[in-house]
């Protein structure tokens, strides 16, 4: 495998990064600022029109990165059910076109790799594993203080903002014009142990209000930082308005359980044929730099 180390990649100045990220996802912080995903009461859902909207969406998403790509759909792929659902309905919607995937974990036996793998074999992608390498993550380390001498190394280090710069110098060397990314469907589909917790009406509220608040500063903005670093734009599929909108009318009841976590989109992948292995996974958050042992 190349070194990162072997690579010529330019990547921009951090005024050039602020004003791009600004430029070109203000309208998407935006919308997500403004919007209570809280369900109205007596709003009427449907797994049916839900799998719909998802499915018009990745379609829609699909070619757009097909247009921008020469022909090509760029995705992350951490075998976890988000990014394997979406998989599944791009490669749907796509069932000939060429999708690349990109996994990264700290060893061959790290379970994002292990998942990740059994996702690509089973939707057929020209899939690519990053194992890094202590040179690489000392350069990465010395590269975002220089880069990003405002952000705090040891907070970086722990949230996985650093994993995610690594992964996208990686992912930068096949020159993807965009990316699809699967951020914020946790936060809609109550995704987080927080989510499901034996809680009052009310207590579920404020913890779905207070990890949709946080989408924009903790997740949104260091990963398109990121990304807008190495010249890649992302597209955000999840966040779609029409499937916010949809996710919105769902009872948080009905989102995620004590028992299970994103109810509606486990019953989607299974009908896709998402492998039982990584519906029945548990969950792990970003961890890729730091997992190298």
């Amino acid at each position: 495998m190349e070194s990162l180390n072997e690579q010529k990649i330019v990547s921009k100045s951090e005024s050039e990064i602020e004003d791009g990220v600004l430029k070109k996802y203000g309208e998407l912080f935006e919308r997500v600022n403004e919007t209570n995903i809280l369900p109205v009461e007596n709003n009427k859902w449907s797994l049916e029109n839900l799998e719909q909207e998802m499915n018009q969406v990745f379609l829609e998403y699909g070619q757009n990165a097909l247009d921008e790509n020469d022909g090509r759909i760029y995705t992350t792929l951490s075998g976890g059910l988000d990014s394997t659902l979406a998989l599944a309905f791009l490669r749907k919607n796509f069932p000939t076109e060429e999708i690349v995937t990109f996994s990264m974990g700290g060893t061959q036996n790290h379970p994002d790799i292990i998942h990740a793998r059994l996702a690509a074999n089973k939707f057929t992608t020209n899939h690519h594993e990053f194992i890094p390498i202590a040179d690489e993550i000392k350069e990465v380390l010395e590269e975002y203080k220089s880069k990003l001498p405002e952000n705090d190394l040891e907070k970086a280090t722990e949230t996985g903002d650093l994993d995610v710069y690594l992964l996208y110098k990686y992912i930068s060397k096949f020159e993807p014009k965009v990316l699809l990314a699967h951020d914020g469907i946790d936060e809609l589909m109550g995704g987080y142990w927080n989510h499901r917790k034996n809680s009052l009406p009310t207590e579920k509220e404020a913890i779905y209000t207070d990890f949709w608040n946080k989408l924009v500063p903790d997740h949104l903005a260091p990963l398109v930082t990121a990304s807008n670093s190495f010249g890649i734009d992302l597209l955000f599929p999840y966040l779609d308005a029409r499937i916010i909108e949809t996710i919105s009318n769902i009872p948080l009841s009905e989102r995620s359980s004590f028992e299970k976590s994103k109810i509606p989109l486990r019953a989607m992948a299974r009908a896709l044929g998402v492998p039982e292995e990584i519906l029945t996974r548990p969950k792990r958050g970003q961890v890729g730099m730091l997992d190298i042992k």
